[in-house]
């Protein structure tokens, strides 16, 4: 049984092209445990779990199909069932051309099994660990299986007193019913980064990759009209670079680019990380940058002597929230699609690049 449930999520994870492990938010799976040692088996059940990046707070509950035949403890048929607390940590995925193929994961906690009759009930308390392996099967689903080993007391698997840790096989499917900030908000302590790492609870898939591209170019110098790392970047130059890597053609410009995709109010209150932020210079739009979140932006600047993240609420930081002037929501299409925005717009701006920037300059011996 084993071993033909991994040779078939193995098969699946071959044919999945996108990812819903790892990302932020509510999800809901019913599933089934098989128990090899248990006459009661199989148990169908649900889980909910609450994610943020990596790590995973899990509840369920489980339930006998069928009842157990009366014994010589119970004289009448008995249902036996059992609720889980996990703490589930994903670990690095493996990948395929930018697309997930399964991420393996690892997960303890604490449990309950119980036998009830008509007039008994029986409760064991304890806990138990395994892991498990979670293939996508699209935008929101995604099919698991993972193995289990039940200890009956909370006494360590190789302690002298503990009884023999019982197995259990689940194979399951999973649905987001809720995403992005609002579920790392409520269990914020899950999600919470340093200062500065770019991957913060991004409302979806596409966002991330956005930023976690851009965070590569980290320290490559500014140079006007620059398009290349090899070169250096000017700030529109930097975000058409990072968004032609993921399959999105931008205008060249930063007034150009303030004119595609979906249009943002121009605060911090409405802003999404992987959005692009303009600031007007010198009579009009004459700077771009990408959002990364809490106050964050991540561009290539002058004054900063290149690719950097600028924190908004520091002294150099509010000449940037001085001159935000617009916002677009652009992100990479969900099917991988080439993404063409660039049309109608020219190309050719050598000799009409953006401008540097004017914001307090960050000394020398700062910018790395």
């Amino acid at each position: 049984m084993l071993r033909s449930s991994l040779l078939a999520l193995g098969a699946l994870a071959v044919a999945s092209t996108f990812a819903i492990a790892q990302q932020s938010g509510v999800s809901l799976s019913p599933f089934v445990t098989f128990r090899p040692d248990a006459e009661a088996s199989p148990l169908a059940g649900l889980s909910l779990a609450i994610t943020g990046g990596p790590l995973s707070l899990r509840a369920s509950g489980h339930m006998s199909m069928h009842d157990r035949a009366a014994s010589n403890t119970f004289a009448t048929p008995t249902r036996p069932w059992g609720a889980d607390a996990d703490a589930v940590a994903y670990l690095d995925s493996y990948n395929y051309n930018q697309h997930v193929l399964f991420s393996p994961y690892v997960f303890a906690g604490l449990s309950t099994a119980a036998v009830d009759s008509g007039q008994y009930r029986v409760m064991h308390q304890g806990w138990s660990y395994g892991g498990g392996l979670m293939t996508p099967m699209g935008s929101a689903f995604g099919a698991f299986a993972e193995m289990r080993w039940r200890m009956s007391q909370y006494v360590l698997p190789n302690s002298q007193s503990a009884l023999p840790a019982t197995r259990e096989m689940r194979l399951g499917v999973s649905f987001r019913v809720g995403g992005g900030g609002t579920a790392t908000e409520i269990v914020h302590v899950l999600s919470a980064t340093d200062i500065g790492s770019l991957e913060e609870a991004p409302t979806n898939r596409a966002a991330s990759r956005v930023l976690s591209t851009a965070e590569n170019y980290v320290g490559v110098p500014y140079r006007r009209g620059g398009t290349s790392p090899s070169s250096g970047f000017d700030a529109s130059g930097f975000v058409r670079f990072v968004f032609s890597m993921l399959g999105v053609n931008l205008p060249r410009l930063s007034r150009d680019q303030a004119r595609v995709g979906e249009r943002v109010r121009p605060d911090l209150n409405a802003l999404s990380p992987g959005d692009l932020v303009m600031f007007q210079d010198d009579g009009g739009i004459n700077h771009v940058a990408i959002y990364v979140g809490r106050a964050r932006i991540i561009h290539s600047s002058e004054t900063g002597g290149g690719v950097r993240i600028d924190d908004l609420n520091s002294d150099r930081g509010r000449w940037f929230l001085e001159h935000l002037a617009a916002a677009r929501r652009v992100l990479p299409d969900a099917r991988g699609m080439l993404l063409d925005l660039a049309r109608g717009f020219p190309s050719d701006v050598s000799s009409n690049a953006d401008g540097p920037d004017h914001a307090p300059r960050v000394p020398a011996r700062r910018r790395n």
